[in-house]
């Protein structure tokens, strides 16, 4: 930054001497005019947002020069992040009480005794035990030639989770334990989906991925979609074996995404923005790679009997043949509509 800072004042300088113009001018192609090019060059709307870019993305770039590198649990990726865990804690902590308020003055927050709200605590429940359960047998690095994953960020988490009541099918978290649950997503799906729904969610909290993609604001969308859509593959591979851990049938993931581009499908619209997250398909595609459905295969295997399993004998928890026979029933819905015509 302080270099950017130091060219600024240069330039600047040579503007003020005289001929400081055409002696910058005189660095322009030669078919036009020198003087007239640079100041066209100066109100063209594409040249000023271009050097608005450079800039931003040079003080990008010195504000990375304050990064820590980290390895990702469960995927070991090397990433970069640019807060100490503490301070991302306390940011989005302040945000996330911000939020809570204004949910709370709009009544949209379940009663946390509401069937539903128990209900989505028990699931919740399954996945953060099976996180802190399973996330040493998953540091492959022998800590000596390479740095094992990164866990100290989950230490001391005060894991919260509240359903709020809106019709978004989807869920989202802040660092340090926040979960939010939208009833939408009750009315869609069964427990093992909204068991991804959340485990997903955790996947971001788990990697950090608040603190990887803190600098992408600097950036134009373009260039920093793929960044996004990274770590959102890297949730799914997350929150796929942390749905195993918790004793719910992997293919849930598959299902859930499956359901949700129906229903995206359904309500689509031209105005929509665009999309920051990877196409259902690809994201499905993903996760039914070998090598990450056999990890998740292996952790449900081995789940205890009280992360899920045990649920399931008495009904109350993951069906797979019941999830696999609504998500039918959901496209054979839909199909009759299109059929019909209503």
């Amino acid at each position: 930054m302080n270099c950017l800072l130091r060219n600024s004042r240069r330039l600047l300088l040579v503007c003020k001497q005289a001929g400081g113009v055409r002696r910058l001018a005189s660095l322009l192609p030669p078919h036009a005019n020198p003087v007239l090019r640079f100041s066209q060059l100066c109100r063209n709307p594409r040249t000023v947002a271009g050097v608005a870019a450079l800039a931003s993305g040079a003080a990008a770039m010195a504000a990375l020069g304050r990064y820590d590198r980290e390895v990702v649990p469960y995927t070991n990726r090397t990433h970069m992040v640019i807060r100490s865990p503490e301070a991302e804690r306390q940011l989005w902590e302040s945000r996330f009480t911000k939020d809570k308020k204004t949910w709370a003055s709009k009544s949209q927050i379940v009663d946390p005794l509401h069937p539903d709200s128990v209900r989505v605590r028990r699931i919740a429940d399954k996945i953060i035990r099976a996180t802190y359960r399973t996330l040493p047998i998953n540091s492959s690095h022998d800590g000596t030639k390479s740095p094992k994953p990164q866990t100290s960020h989950l230490k001391g988490c005060e894991w919260e989770v509240i359903l709020v009541k809106d019709h978004y099918t989807s869920a989202m978290c802040a660092p340090g334990g926040k979960i939010v649950v939208y009833t939408g997503l009750l009315d869609r799906f069964t427990d093992a989906e909204i068991a991804f729904g959340i485990a997903h969610e955790i996947g971001h909290i788990v990697a950090r991925h608040s603190s990887e993609i803190w600098y992408a604001k600097w950036f134009p969308l373009p260039l920093i979609l793929p960044f996004f859509q990274r770590t959102e593959m890297e949730a799914d591979h997350i929150g796929t074996l942390l749905l195993g851990a918790a004793g719910f049938h992997p293919y849930a993931s598959l299902l859930f995404f499956r359901k949700a581009a129906m229903i995206e499908r359904a309500s689509w619209t031209p105005e929509d923005p665009i999309a920051l997250h990877p196409s259902h398909k690809k994201r499905v595609e993903r996760l039914y790679q070998p090598k990450i459905m056999e990890e998740a295969m292996k952790l449900y295997k081995e789940a205890p009997p009280d992360e899920g399993t045990s649920s399931q004998a008495t009904g109350e928890g993951f069906s797979f043949r019941q999830t696999l026979g609504d998500a039918c029933k959901l496209m054979s819905t839909r199909l009759r509509q299109v059929l019909t015509g209503r």
